[in-house]
């Protein structure tokens, strides 16, 4: 099991409290070192000295020195007494020497390099037939920056918990430093005297025990690789991921991929595109490794990803080794959740070059004024980036409002919108299992009954007073006829029909269903429910969400929201250049709906034009596309080998500038 698959697992690190024993004082045969001590139940000797001014009031130095059994993979040392941001220390031999690697986790993965921390090698370290014992000054162990980027010292003066780790498997290249290894056997911690451990001898033993075959210092890595030869785009949505290569000129259709694992009632398990292999998806169950458009579970993410990419079987096979992946993201993620990404993309699969970037700034290297269908003399090649846009996304998990200027989001005026087609088909479910059958086991019909069937209003409230049945005893002629709202959806039985089927209102057939329901013998073999206002009451809530109770303004006010924090001078370009993508803008009447209430708000001079692309749930991966052409993508895409010389932090830095840099 590697690190990356096994989250619970893990977590143990941060909460599992096995060991609650103080240290001892031990003089070390090897150095005439005074340590604090302290041995688990399973053998594993942690030590500690300490300068005697150590407080914790200034960083400051310690040498430490880990003796492990021979048997053992590796052993570790957490210094914050926990998995996650705080520097760890990695110790193991590889037969003839001890090996050591400074590591810090940022989420339960697999801990990465971690640059705050350098040892220097002293005399102490050896491997014997019974142990392996490494003796080492570190600068960096005992201070470090928190989750919350402030600086956290050991109080020397003091006790601190500390945390250890072990595994018996041994690591994967046990000469190298930066070598990947396997999950842990067993975690514990202690609590250290670290006031104990102070020694006015301190600076004496350093200097005596200082060997002169120290560890190197990592080269620099000058010799950067040929570039890849193609791109893997992947615009990795909450529902379907998009996924297609680039190479040269050649570019790929993109296959949309349900981003699911999903189950069904016979208990046979779809991964990814094998959902489409499904017969009946009556009671099936999904899970879905992205929640509020962010992927929170990798280890499902993983699975898809191999199965569709680097699996020997795969439908489009991948050489991580060989290949640049762009990644499209959604605006705003968190910094512990994009270092995630990160991790997983260079030290799991490996891939050559890697880009991620804002997804909705991918549509600024469409030819945005062709979708906007602006006038132009023939032969005019349209300018990419796009000048200005304000891309409104609104897909499975949210709704996204994001002006670009030049390529580049602009942060400050970004806003988001947290419903988006999952809970629209939420919603749906209730109003039909309140008013028809139970569908809550049922969303995947829903979802299809959802996309098939609504629409954006463009007068609710007359479409309202169409399906409203009247009061008691009142026979409305509207409501009897459908109004020209109402429509019959026959489901699907999964052995004759496979999906749904939309169409005119019969009410006849309603009167059948009616007494079907209500335990009366029927004729038809079909199963047909009468949609009237769910048509349209369930997308109303993209523009006013407070219909159900949520507290978010609607689309349209949002767009003001973002616009009242910009200049009022990018206001015409903005507005006149607003595209729609994501899969609810395929509902009939988005657009036309969306212009509307933008024109009602805006100023009288405002000129306000809205368009969707011809595909718009395929449009950001399109312009990633196009951007993976683009001379930008030398300037925006780290290597796998900046990524392990530079770090971590470095990466996230350059990813969040972006084209400024």
């Amino acid at each position: 099991m590697k690190w990356s698959s096994v989250t619970a697992g893990v977590i143990g690190l941060a909460s599992s409290v096995l060991a609650q024993t103080d240290s001892t004082p031990y003089v070390d045969a090897d150095t005439g070192i005074t340590f604090q001590s302290y041995t688990t139940t399973d053998g594993i000797t942690y030590r500690l000295a300490l300068p005697a001014d150590a407080t914790g009031d200034a960083a400051y130095d310690v040498i430490l020195q880990v003796e492990a059994p021979v048997e053992l993979g590796w052993a570790g040392w957490a210094w914050g007494g926990a998995m996650t941001y705080n520097p760890l220390t990695l110790v193991w031999h590889d037969g003839n020497t001890v090996q050591h690697s400074a590591r810090q986790a940022l989420g339960y993965y697999q801990p990465g390099t971690f640059d705050g921390s350098t040892y220097t090698v002293l005399k102490g370290t050896s491997v014997n037939e019974t142990h392996f014992k490494f003796t080492a000054l570190c600068t960096g162990c005992a201070s470090w920056t928190d989750f919350d980027g402030n600086p956290y010292i050991l109080n020397g003066a003091g006790d601190t918990n500390f945390a250890y780790a072990f595994s018996s498997t041994p690591m994967e290249e046990p000469a190298n430093p930066d070598t990947g290894f396997s999950i842990h056997d067993n975690v514990g911690r202690w609590i250290h005297d670290l006031a104990g451990a102070r020694s006015e001898q301190f600076p004496e033993w350093v200097y005596h025990s200082q060997q002169l075959n120290m560890a190197p210092a990592r080269k620099s890595r000058v010799n950067q690789p040929s570039p890849p030869t193609r791109t893997l785009v992947l615009d990795n949505g909450a529902y379907t991921i998009k996924a297609g290569y680039v190479a040269d000129d050649d570019v790929d259709v993109p296959r949309v991929i349900p981003n699911c694992i999903a189950r069904d009632r016979n208990r046979k398990i779809y991964v990814g595109s094998d959902v489409e292999g499904c017969t009946d998806f009556s009671e099936v169950a999904f899970r879905r490794p992205v929640e509020k458009g962010f992927v929170v579970n990798w280890e499902a993410e993983k699975d898809i990803w191999d199965h569709q990419f680097f699996d020997d079987d795969a439908p489009q096979p991948c050489d991580p080794s060989e290949t640049r992946l762009l990644l499209a993201e959604p605006s705003n993620s968190l910094p512990v959740l994009q270092a995630n990404c990160d991790q997983m993309v260079f030290e799991e699969f490996g891939f050559a070059s890697y880009y991620r970037g804002i997804g909705p700034s991918f549509n600024s290297y469409h030819d945005v004024q062709g979708i906007l269908r602006t006038p132009r003399d023939p032969g005019t090649v349209a300018q990419l980036p796009a000048e200005i846009l304000l891309l409104i996304d609104s897909g499975y998990s949210h709704t996204t409002i994001t002006p670009i200027l030049r390529g580049r989001p602009i942060h400050p005026a970004i806003r988001r919108l947290d419903v988006g087609g999952k809970l629209l088909t939420n919603y749906l479910t209730r109003l039909l299992s309140l008013r028809h059958y139970d569908m809550r086991n049922e969303t995947y019909i829903v979802n299809e009954m959802k996309e098939a069937a609504c629409y954006i209003s463009l007068d609710f409230k007359g479409d309202l007073d169409r399906t409203w049945k009247g009061t008691k005893g009142e026979r409305r002629e509207d409501y009897l006829t459908g109004g020209g709202v109402a429509k019959d959806y026959v489901l699907p039985d999964f052995h004759t029909r496979s999906k749904g089927i939309v169409r005119d209102f019969a009410p006849l057939q309603a009167s059948k269903s009616r007494k079907f329901a209500a335990g009366q013998a029927s004729e038809s073999n079909e199963d047909v429910l009468t949609l009237r206002n769910e048509r349209f009451a369930v997308p109303e809530l993209l523009f006013h969400p407070s219909d159900i109770g949520i507290r978010q303004p609607g689309i349209a006010d949002l767009v003001m929201q973002s616009l009242r924090v910009l200049p009022i001078g990018l206001w015409p370009g903005l507005l006149s250049n607003i595209i729609v993508v994501g899969g609810n803008s395929l509902f009939a009447g988005f657009v036309e709906r969306l212009q509307k209430e933008i024109v009602q708000l805006v100023p009288d001079e405002c000129f306000v034009r809205v368009a969707r692309p011809v595909d718009p749930i395929t449009s950001t991966w399109l312009g990633g596309a196009k951007l993976a052409k683009h001379e930008h993508i030398k300037t925006l895409s780290v290597t796998k080998q900046e990524y392990e010389e530079f770090g971590a932090a470095w990466v996230a830095r350059k990813f969040a500038t972006g084209l400024e840099s």
